[in-house]
């Protein structure tokens, strides 16, 4: 079987799509005194929904498609969007999720995107099989509010494996558009390492789409994170479709979803980040839980189901301390 590299795809998606028509897609395309180029899809530039998309896109390595809805809360219509992938394995854990860390301004920075493809060096990328080990182009996306420099772009380089004009990085922060597609696109991959943990084989999953709720951006960083997190852990549903024995899906049904965490469901994520010092690293694994799964079992032909949506907590997530439930 031809390798597929999922770097010189997306850096195809970037060079046909994105670079000739940035101003188009309010971008900025800076290259850096090391040879990197940045993507500013959404830190000093507006960026929309168009550079969310690709935002989204690039990240998964062409293996994800994005497309955007409408969803029907209890009492809001509300943006939506959908996420289609043929090969949720290697579009999701070894390149969309963000898990690579390096260090940037005396903190560490996670990285996501193909790149991490490369070496496959933090868990969830060595969770399958897939590497791309000699890309001409490396690409990595970064959620952030300063603009990446020739640090970073080294930091990456030197994690991942790749020399640093020959990387894109995509940056933007969570309050804006592009910020908001691309944390809610995560919504196949809101599941992937849930049911990892729980022993099931990403091999076993041949193929995943999902819907999320597209909350409203707003500028306060903490804000924006707290919803976009609401977006997936209240609202996000997923469809996998897996080839396993049955017994493989209902034993972990009940250990799955968000839902479980009885003593916090309902919190909106921005309490529940702030009880934890605003720090991922004292985030209890089982709050970075996907919303709702649905299991359709080529090999038996049953459907399974776990988790529920929150439609209060999003309707708050939607309408702010302003709004009138």
């Amino acid at each position: 079987m031809e390798h597929w590299s999922v770097n010189e795809a997306a850096a195809c998606i970037i060079e046909e799509e994105i670079l000739p028509k940035a101003n188009r897609l309010n971008i900025e395309v800076v290259r850096l005194k090391n040879g990197a180029v940045v993507l500013d899809m959404g830190i000093r530039c507006k960026g929309g929904f168009r550079a969310g998309k690709y935002f989204a896109e690039v990240g998964m390595g062409g293996l994800g498609r994005l497309s955007f809805t409408m969803i029907q809360l209890e009492r809001c219509l509300v943006p939506g969007l959908r996420v289609f992938t043929e090969n949720p394995g290697v579009c999701e854990m070894a390149s969309y999720v963000a898990a690579t860390k390096v260090p940037w301004k005396g903190d560490l920075q996670v990285i996501s995107g193909p790149v991490r493809s490369i070496r496959g060096s933090d868990h969830f990328a060595q969770l399958v099989s897939y590497r791309d080990p000699t890309p001409q182009k490396a690409v990595a996306g970064v959620q952030t509010t300063e603009m990446p420099d020739e640090e970073l772009a080294e930091g990456i380089a030197q994690a991942c494996g790749i020399s640093p004009n020959r990387l894109y990085i995509m940056a933007a922060r969570t309050g804006c558009m592009v910020g908001a597609v691309q944390v809610c696109a995560r919504n196949v991959e809101q599941a992937m390492p849930t049911v990892a943990d729980r022993g099931f084989s990403m091999s076993q999953i041949l193929e995943g789409n999902a819907t999320t709720p597209l909350v409203s951006v707003v500028d306060d960083e903490a804000v924006a994170y707290g919803r976009v997190n609401d977006c997936l852990i209240y609202g996000q549903e997923t469809n996998l479709t897996v080839r396993c024995a049955d017994e493989a899906i209902s034993a972990m049904l009940a250990d799955i979803p968000f839902s479980k965490n009885q003593d916090v469901y309902g919190i909106p994520f921005q309490e529940l980040f702030a009880r934890c010092k605003n720090n991922w690293a004292y985030v209890p694994r089982d709050w970075d839980a996907p919303c709702k799964i649905n299991f359709f079992n080529i090999t038996t032909g049953n459907r399974f189901t776990t988790g529920r949506i929150g439609y209060e907590t999003l309707e708050k997530a939607f309408l702010g301390d302003g709004g009138t439930l």
